[in-house]
């Protein structure tokens, strides 16, 4: 793990991140030595430092150790952290220190290539994510509704599981973005009350808008979702995953969607993008 640019294995007791969850991340992927989608992820820190309001002056500093380690690792997951740093008076920020910022490495998780290639099912948690409109759209570091909704799909020995707000409205998975495809419209929950404005979500939008494909981003019930010919997921580390089936225990639903593999599919279509 880097510590401000140094090679540590420590970190401060003291740190508002460590105590209050003050401070944010991104996950970024390198394949072959290459930083995929940086722009994205470092305007995705420096909205999140904006709204939150934290003080980071290092951004040069950050992407070229970004880029000088992926060229070291050259495949794998690099996350970084970015705290408020140490300081205040109980929550109050007044006397913080400077920001700090981690920078920690990890393999890709082996399973997500089997996942892109044969898609996977999707469970319908039942607990529902909290909405927080002021930090809507951001990773910050206080994940607990993540934690909860992991144990959930553990329990039920699931893959992932579709999460809807606690106002009804379909947000996301426990770690994707979601979008569905219904004649040749593709949808995706807004994001202006609740979960993760992905980086590869602001990606995947791009593309689609690019060969004319309408999207459309509004709030959605789980049943939209049900109606749907295609459905996929993505984040940073994994791209696209085709969604195949849906299960919904609480009121007895199961949907199998057969559209994803098809050559001339939405999804397909999307893959064939990212893989250039």
């Amino acid at each position: 793990m880097l510590v401000n640019g140094k090679q540590s294995q420590s970190v401060e007791l003291a740190d508002r991140g460590f105590n209050f969850g003050d401070g944010h991340f991104t996950t970024i992927k390198v394949i072959a030595g290459e930083v995929l989608l940086l722009p994205l992820h470092i305007a995705r820190l420096k909205h999140a430092c904006t709204i939150l309001s934290i003080t980071f002056e290092h951004w040069d500093e950050l992407e070229a150790t970004i880029e000088y380690q992926a060229s070291l690792r050259q495949q794998g997951i690099l996350k970084v952290t970015i705290t408020r740093g140490v300081g205040g008076n109980g929550y109050s920020t007044n006397g913080c220190s400077s920001a700090n910022w981690y920078l920690q490495f990890r393999p890709i998780p082996s399973h997500y290539q089997q996942w892109r290639e044969a898609g996977i099912g999707l469970t319908v948690c039942s607990y529902q994510q909290t909405v927080t409109p002021h930090f809507a759209g951001l990773k910050t570091l206080n994940r607990l509704d993540q934690v909860m909704i992991r144990q959930e799909l553990d329990k039920r020995n699931a893959n992932d599981g579709l999460v809807c707000s606690t106002d009804g409205f379909v947000i996301e998975t426990s770690m994707a973005n979601v979008f569905w495809i219904n004649n040749n419209v593709v949808f995706t929950p807004s994001i202006h009350r609740s979960g993760v404005e992905g980086v590869m979500r602001a990606h995947i939008i791009d593309l689609l808008k690019g060969i004319n494909i309408r999207v459309k981003e509004a709030d959605y019930s789980i049943h939209e979702v049900f109606g749907a010919q295609e459905v996929f997921i993505s984040n940073a580390a994994m791209e696209l995953v085709p969604i195949h089936s849906i299960v919904a225990d609480d009121i007895g639903v199961e949907i199998n969607y057969d559209y994803y593999h098809h050559v001339g599919s939405i999804t397909a279509i999307v893959q064939a993008l990212l893989s250039r």
